[in-house]
């Protein structure tokens, strides 16, 4: 009996145990339960904040500063010092800091003078875009595109020139010197957009509160050398409630070079930028052109304005068929645009060094620069001559297994990294190029091929009813720059056969040619 009561006891104990566990285990499940609840509603908060956070991009005004393009000589080309009878290299880093494109009609042009007393230029080819003569040589078609999200800082050129030498010195100067200069001559364009009010007040009294009053601007820069500096506002009364919105616009010529007048054709600007024929009216004038609200076409004078030490004005007001009516001031979009030609210039001594002052033996020139290779006399950038030579000679890297493809020719020194986005095929290596600049060939994009070592579009293949090809471009098919020949515009191309020919009639019958045997062998 003892027994029995012992045992009973003992199992309500444990009952009670058991009990007790699993209400703590209850418990802690709640509690866990809770913490993730907590935790999830935490993260959908924060989420829900995150998805309606939208950072907008940063809004960035190209249409600043007071430079258009610029120009500087590269390092040590041409060097400061250059023995006599030796060749040397002139580069140049040319930039569009601008707000505006230099492309197509309206290029700019280089001009390098020189002293032919002491340099011969009788070694450097000419071409359609290169001019030589005794004593100045031009290069024209320099294209550059100007600041934008694409180029947020302008675009940038190479040009070396290869093959000036300095004469024999005749005379007792131990040392002469020379000047060589360059200009650089291009149109441009500055453009101006602002809000100004059109106070219909002035037409008469009017006591209700308006949302704008007239109000002088005072202004900086555009992105370009000649700057819209100020605007003077007025609206002259003509009537009951009707005003003529009328606006003197200022005019600085806040960058280094000197205005030219605009030109509208490649003839014409290359006469102003070779100064051929040049009068008076073709210095400091600017081309003027205003609206107001877009549609109203300003009436300037006068057009051209003639800058004075750099300054000029015009004085711009709407036609009478756009005098304004009404009682409500309000503000109005006025756009200005300034057309002209833009020249720039700079120049470097050059210091003669003499082989043999007085007649005795003297140490000889030194050779052609690490960069450059001799031949036939004369020192060129090995970059040029690499890809004028279609990789002859000690063309490729001798420290690298990997071939340089300088037979596709196209290779200059135009790159100011083998990672830029311009680069195609580039040459790791240093000298190939003056300074920090590399040796590489241009980049096409996926719809071009690149021929001769320029980017074409691939041509469309010819038909019976097809017109005359609009522009140069890639005849033949392939992934190989070798399966490809360029067709100039007004041809036809029958790309299966990389054929050529000057009618279509001529170029169909090739394209039909081509697939006559197939057709045999199918039969």
């Amino acid at each position: 009996m003892i027994r029995v009561k012992k045992r009973s006891k003992m199992s309500h104990f444990r009952i009670k145990i058991n009990e007790n566990k699993s209400r703590l285990k209850k418990f802690s499940q709640f509690i866990t339960l809770l913490a993730l609840s907590s935790l999830i509603f935490s993260l959908i908060f924060l989420l829900s904040a995150c998805g309606g956070y939208n950072p907008q991009p940063k809004e960035v005004n190209y249409f600043q500063g007071i430079k258009g393009l610029e120009m500087n000589f590269w390092d040590n080309s041409p060097p400061e010092e250059i023995y006599e009878e030796s060749t040397f290299t002139t580069s140049l880093l040319i930039e569009n800091r601008g707000a505006f494109d230099v492309l197509e009609d309206r290029h700019g042009v280089l001009s390098i003078g020189f002293d032919p007393f002491y340099i011969d230029s009788s070694g450097i080819q000419g071409s359609d875009r290169i001019v030589v003569s005794s004593n100045s040589l031009i290069v024209k078609g320099i294209q550059l595109p100007g600041k934008s999200q694409y180029y947020p800082t302008g675009m940038q050129t190479f040009l070396s020139i290869p093959g000036f030498k300095i004469r024999k010195i005749i005379g007792q100067r131990e040392k002469p010197t020379t000047q060589l200069s360059a200009s650089l001559c291009y149109p441009y364009t500055t453009t101006f957009s602002g809000l100004v009010c059109v106070d219909l007040s002035t037409a008469g009294e009017n006591l209700r509160k308006q949302i704008c009053y007239q109000q002088d601007l005072s202004l900086s820069d555009q992105g370009a050398p000649v700057a819209v500096s100020s605007i003077e506002v007025e609206n002259q009364p003509v009537g009951q409630s009707v005003v003529r919105p009328v606006y003197v616009i200022h005019i600085k010529n806040k960058g280094s070079g000197t205005v030219l007048s605009p030109t509208y054709n490649p003839a014409e600007l290359e006469r102003v930028c070779s100064f051929q024929d040049l009068n008076r009216q073709d210095f400091n004038t600017i081309q003027i052109e205003a609206y107001l609200s877009d549609s109203k076409q300003l009436i300037c004078n006068p057009n051209p304005v003639r800058l004075v030490e750099g300054e000029g004005f015009a004085r711009c007001q709407v036609g009478e068929e756009d005098l304004v009516l009404g009682h409500q001031n309000y503000e109005a979009p006025l756009s200005i645009k300034l057309d002209y030609v833009y020249i720039t210039s700079l120049s470097k001594e050059l210091g003669i060094k003499r082989i043999n002052s007085y007649g005795g033996s003297s140490e000889a020139p030194p050779k052609c620069l690490p960069y450059e290779v001799e031949e036939g006399g004369r020192c060129i950038v090995k970059c040029d001559y690499c890809s004028q030579n279609k990789g002859a000679g000690d063309c490729q890297p001798a420290s690298s297994t990997t071939h340089i493809n300088f037979e596709e020719g196209g290779f200059a020194c135009q790159c100011s990294s083998c990672t830029d986005r311009t680069a195609g095929s580039c040459v790791a290596y240093s000298n190939y190029c003056p300074g920090a600049i590399y040796c590489c060939q241009p980049k096409c994009s996926g719809s071009e091929i690149l021929v001769n070592g320029k980017c074409y579009s691939k041509c469309s293949k010819c038909s019976s009813s097809s017109s005359a090809l609009s522009k140069d471009c890639a005849c033949g098919s392939g992934s190989s720059p070798s399966d490809y020949v360029v067709a100039l515009k007004g041809k036809f191309c029958c790309p299966d056969k990389k054929e050529v020919r000057d009618t279509a009639v001529d170029c169909v019958s090739v394209c039909s040619e081509q697939t006559a045997p197939s057709q045999n062998q199918e039969e």
